[in-house]
């Protein structure tokens, strides 16, 4: 079982692929199979509204988004086994999964629910949605590597490498939002919501928590001897 000191150095190169391939694989299958799936729903959803039961209407809508949210997230995980060295693929897979799609769903209904009780606290708009989505950053990453971690059996190291990953992609997420506010991209200012302020903040800020999360996964799994 592996611990914190067999994450060790490999050749340059080999950095620079892991990082490169890690950062890919988290933007392609996580961020690809959330976005996939959403669009899919989305579509499927407005497609059979009122040409079909609103049962049937929801049933489909909701396993189109499944399908996209879960095979990416399997997806993932046996990318990132791989790129580990590890024959455990279907442990990875299922990992993935368990890893990332849980916490996603009940973090966006949290979300939800919190949302009311923080706008009473009357911060600025711009101020609270950073307040709200660099921690819910840090959890979605650091708890998909965490499950990967343990699912491999990385022992010790699993929790400090999730806490790393975490870490890079909230300070990535937290970095890219003010400085997309800094260039006049500011939630709740004057015409950000004919524009679509918040939505091109969230997605690109995700993007770069998701690019140097995956590249800080990919750079310091851990090696097998």
């Amino acid at each position: 079982m592996a611990n914190v000191s067999q994450i060790e150095h490999v050749a340059p190169a080999s950095q620079v692929y892991a990082a490169i391939f890690g950062a890919g694989l988290t933007v392609l299958a996580l961020v690809g199979g959330l976005m996939g799936g959403l669009i899919g729903g989305s579509f499927t959803f407005h497609g059979l509204i009122g040409r079909a039961s609103n049962p049937l209407t929801y049933t489909l809508a909701a396993i189109v988004f499944g399908t996209g949210i879960l095979s990416g997230s399997a997806l993932w995980g046996v990318g990132i086994a791989r790129l580990a060295r590890s024959p455990a693929l279907r442990r990875a897979a299922w990992a993935g999964i368990l890893g990332f799609v849980p916490i996603t769903v009940l973090l966006n209904f949290g979300l939800l629910a919190i949302e009311p009780v923080a706008v009473r606290a009357n911060l600025p708009v711009h101020r609270l949605f950073t307040l709200l989505f660099v921690p819910t950053a840090f959890l979605i990453a650091g708890t998909s590597s965490l499950v990967l971690g343990w699912a491999l059996g990385w022992g010790r190291a699993a929790p400090a490498l999730a806490l790393r990953v975490g870490l890079t992609a909230a300070l990535a997420f937290l970095i890219i939002n003010l400085g997309m506010e800094a260039l006049g991209w500011q939630i709740g200012a004057p015409g950000a919501e004919e524009r679509g302020t918040m939505i091109t903040v969230l997605i690109v800020s995700n993007l770069g928590a998701a690019l140097v999360g995956g590249a800080m996964l990919g750079l310091t799994l851990p090696q097998p001897h």
